[in-house]
């Protein structure tokens, strides 16, 4: 699958010159050239290189000489390409000698040289790997910086590991296997290739963990597939196999903001109004080798919200203040895999996708542990971070909020009958832990448990402690979210997560399209989907609430 563009002849000459057809065997570097070098006058500095003072440890690759290739400190004002590339499990890489460079770091100096350029930097290579080495923490802390300041960053989206080369430089790409232009009754067509969004996604680059921020903090991306070479700036997606003017397929949406590109599935990564919960959410889905580099690899973007929106983080978890926090405002689609590095409420702490919940969370509060002076607020840690960050801080938070403990139950829907609403979209039926939260006397509510891993998952029945971060009464999304507990000793693990939307919105007669894991059971009708409540002074299970502190860990 690709896409096709259709070109009806024009009755007038065209404004533009004719695009070049695509060969297919070689990569054109002057086309290349080209795109940056429009990039460079046409954008704005959302694509130019950032300029930050590298640190004085930093080093890169010489490529100005074909044959005395070597790792040289970086000299002063230095423009240097960088490399994105799957390592793979390949080990004893020499570091300064030209011949230990694996294939891909060759083919890169090699596009280096093309795109007059003199200096690459490719972490493996240029950042000592003794991990006891200061040099290699403080450099992995500033990754935002080294990728946002190269001028260009070459990405490996063929390659299973650093042996593989890249497509087209010295191996060749894979044959064309269709025809790429054709002409239908005065039509002229040419055939694109498979979408970059596609491409990118299904390679094993988009599998990784630390090649996300690489790719997301680049401002220039110039990819090597097995069809194409694909240029992706911070405005704009141009793709060898159609080499016309930019500005006909892009338009500007606002003076210095993000140029829409036309054809939405041209971009291979979405870029335009990313916010941090998306990265989070996206982050979370790749592989990492080492689980203790789950932070790390996200550094570099958290460094970047930190500067330009005023996000601090606690153990990768972000937060503006008190009531602006992505602290256990996530859960599960499917259960994860504990990681021990880091602590059971971040999501640092696990492997498995995540997906974002509400982040004001109003109804509980936060607080950090510290080793010698007691919990200190979100508020007061942001404070000591522009002053003096403080050091020891353990891996745990304190909360305080309404605490209960609810009965859970393993449901398999296909033995259930259920009563549902014809005029609105059903929820998705999922099997699993329900929490049961009566309501009133002939009404239970049920929502579905997210759970972090899978240790309950063959569990009928069993209790848990919980505490409410959201009620749903004052936030904007209404949303009813509910933190699931365990007790280890002297503080508490997190289990899971309960969210509901609109969940006890008494007498909602309104549509609602949005599926949400809740279902009601009434004595006298069985399950629905939806049941019309009579207000109470409260909830039954709510009456249960008393306010408490713990620590979770």
């Amino acid at each position: 699958m690709g896409h096709l563009i259709a070109v009806e002849p024009l009755r007038q000459p065209s404004p533009f010159p004719e695009p070049q057809r695509f060969k297919h065997e070689k990569i054109n570097y002057s086309l290349i050239k080209y795109w940056m070098h429009y990039c460079n006058n046409t954008h704005s500095e959302r694509c130019k290189p950032d300029k930050f003072t590298l640190p004085e440890s930093f080093k890169v690759i010489d490529c100005r000489k074909h044959e005395d290739l070597k790792v040289i400190s970086a000299p002063a004002d230095c423009k240097y390409a960088a490399l994105s590339y799957v390592w793979g499990n390949i080990e004893n890489l020499g570091p300064d000698d030209g011949k230990k460079f694996p294939q891909v770091v060759m083919d890169s100096i090699k596009v280096v040289q093309e795109l007059d350029c003199d200096y690459l930097w490719v972490d493996r290579h240029c950042i000592n790997q003794d991990p006891k080495d200061p040099d290699k923490g403080e450099q992995i802390q500033r990754m935002d910086e080294i990728y946002s300041q190269a001028c260009f960053t070459i990405i490996d989206a063929a390659g299973v590991d650093c042996t593989s080369g890249l497509a087209g430089v010295n191996l060749p790409r894979q044959s064309d296997p269709v025809q790429r232009y054709a002409q239908v009754n005065g039509v002229n067509l040419t055939y694109l290739g498979t979408p970059p969004a596609e491409q990118i996604r299904s390679s094993r680059w988009a599998s990784r963990g630390w090649t996300y921020q690489e790719g997301i903090l680049s401002h220039r991306r110039i990819f090597f597939t097995n069809e194409q070479v694909i240029f992706q700036c911070n405005n704009m997606t141009c793709l060898e196999s159609f080499d016309i003017p930019m500005s006909i397929l892009h338009q500007i949406k606002a003076p210095n903001l993000k140029m829409k590109p036309i054809l939405k599935d041209f971009e291979p990564l979405v870029l335009a109004d990313n916010n941090l919960g998306s990265h989070l959410m996206e982050f979370s889905k790749r592989d990492l080798t080492y689980d203790k580099d789950s932070l790390n690899a996200f550094l570099g973007i958290l460094n970047v919200y930190r500067r330009e929106k005023d996000y601090f983080h606690f153990h990768g978890n972000p937060f503006q203040g008190e009531k602006r926090c992505m602290i256990n405002a996530w859960y599960h689609i499917e259960p994860g895999t504990r990681k021990a590095d880091f602590p059971s409420w971040s999501w640092t702490g696990w492997k498995g996708a995540i997906k974002m919940t509400s982040y004001e969370n109003p109804d509980h509060d936060v607080k950090l542990v510290t080793e010698a002076e007691g919990p200190i607020t979100l508020d007061e840690y942001m404070t000591a971070c522009k002053e003096n960050p403080p050091q020891e801080i353990k891996p745990a938070i304190e909360l305080t909020g309404k605490m209960t403990t609810l009965s859970f139950e393993l449901i398999k829907w296909g033995s259930e009958s259920i009563l549902r609403n014809r005029d609105i979209n059903e929820p998705t039926i999922q099997d699993g832990p329900w929490a049961i939260l009566p309501i009133t006397t002939d009404i239970t509510c049920y929502s579905f448990l997210y759970l972090d891993n899978e240790a309950l998952t063959g569990l009928y029945q069993f209790k848990l402690p919980i505490i409410v971060l959201e009620f749903g009464t004052i936030s904007q999304d209404h949303n009813l979210i509910i933190l699931v507990l365990r007790e280890k000793g002297d503080h508490f693990e997190r289990v899971g997560l309960i969210t509901s939307r609109d969940a006890f919105k008494y007498g909602n007669k309104e549509k609602d399209n949005q599926p949400k894991p809740t279902f009601y059971k009434d004595k006298g009708r069985g399950w629905m989907t939806r049941a019309l409540i009579p207000k109470p002074e409260d909830p039954i299970w709510e009456q249960e609430l008393k306010k408490e502190t713990i620590v979770l860990k």
